[in-house]
């Protein structure tokens, strides 16, 4: 009986171990990628989305006084012979093309047209603070906040993503961001369009925490400096029934790269013990058990350091 119950500490153990080594890796790791920085190039222009501002070229086959070479005004529309005003904004030059063919064949046999951009109206909106990539982004008419995530590469690690904000300059307008449901959970519902001039700021995070184990909401959390264990856990919801959060974990890397594991029992907390409740630090892991069969001396056996972890993950 007693070999048993020394096999299930030691398969808790390892699991937890394991827990803390990915949680280690989460919390280090680099920005969330994206595609690479699109820049509207000439074998581009021919789908490009037309704006107010552009230029377009417009060769009708045959009938050069058709043609000719005319921006698009501010309301979105153009004006050719024959046909008169005709809506061009939000339309690529193929829809284009083939709204002005249909326009001419009151007046011309089987009209053959084809529409150039020969220049057009840049719109940028402006990253600033934690974005892989900060400064102005040029826009497409109809891009949202993701669209402008992904062509600046993501964020940083220590972007703080729940409270990023949109400022509107056109309004003065603020509209704030989850940056992780859209960016990490695929969250639609938080992706608002971007119109030309706005500023996205996503600021820098105080503390990322990861909160493992025996709570509702696990995960890496972005707390303010100065937050404190209990803080960390009802930030992740409150233990579960049965949690042992006599017996709560702290686990923190220090410079040397081992890991140190201070204990905290909240249930003594609670009861007035204000001790217990120790200051969190940004990259600390809190880990609440799920029962008392933990023994953190063991836990901390296992890890060794980091020399440990990256031999357990094959790193060099």
């Amino acid at each position: 009986m007693e070999e048993q119950r020394k096999r299930s500490r030691l398969h808790s153990s390892l699991a937890i171990v394991l827990g803390i080594v990915v949680a280690m890796l989460s919390i280090v790791s680099g920005p969330i990628g994206g595609p690479a920085t699109r820049v509207l190039a000439q074998q581009e222009l021919q789908e490009h989305i037309l704006n107010p501002g552009d230029v377009v070229e417009i060769a009708v086959f045959g009938e050069a006084d058709l043609s000719r070479t005319i921006p698009v005004r501010t309301d979105g529309k153009i004006n050719l012979p024959l046909i008169g005003d005709i809506h061009a904004a939000g339309l690529t030059t193929t829809q284009l093309s083939e709204k002005v063919s249909t326009a001419l064949r009151a007046f011309v046999r089987n009209p053959q047209v084809t529409i150039t951009v020969r220049d057009y109206q840049r719109a940028y909106v402006y990253l600033v603070g934690q974005a892989a990539r900060t400064g102005s982004i040029e826009i497409q008419r109809g891009w949202t906040v993701l669209e402008v995530m992904s062509v600046a590469g993501g964020v940083t690690p220590r972007a703080a993503l729940r409270r990023a904000t949109l400022i509107r300059r056109a309004t003065g307008s603020v509209i704030e961001l989850d940056l992780d449901r859209l960016l990490n959970k695929g969250d639609r519902s938080l992706n608002p369009a971007v119109e030309p001039g706005d500023i996205i700021m996503v600021p820098a995070m105080q503390n990322r925490i990861m909160i493992l184990g025996a709570v509702r909401a696990a995960g890496a959390h972005d707390m303010d400096e100065g937050s404190k264990v209990f803080d960390a856990v009802t930030l992740a919801g409150g233990p579960v029934e049965r949690a042992a959060t006599n017996n709560i974990g702290v686990i923190r890397q220090g410079a040397d790269g081992k890991a140190a594991i201070t204990t905290v029992n909240l249930d003594r907390f609670v009861k007035g013990d204000l001790s217990q409740n120790i200051l969190l630090r940004n990259g600390d892991i809190v880990y609440i058990p799920p029962n008392n069969r933990l023994r953190w001396v063991d836990v901390l056996g296992y890890l060794g350091g980091i020399g440990l972890i990256r031999s357990v993950l094959g790193t060099p």
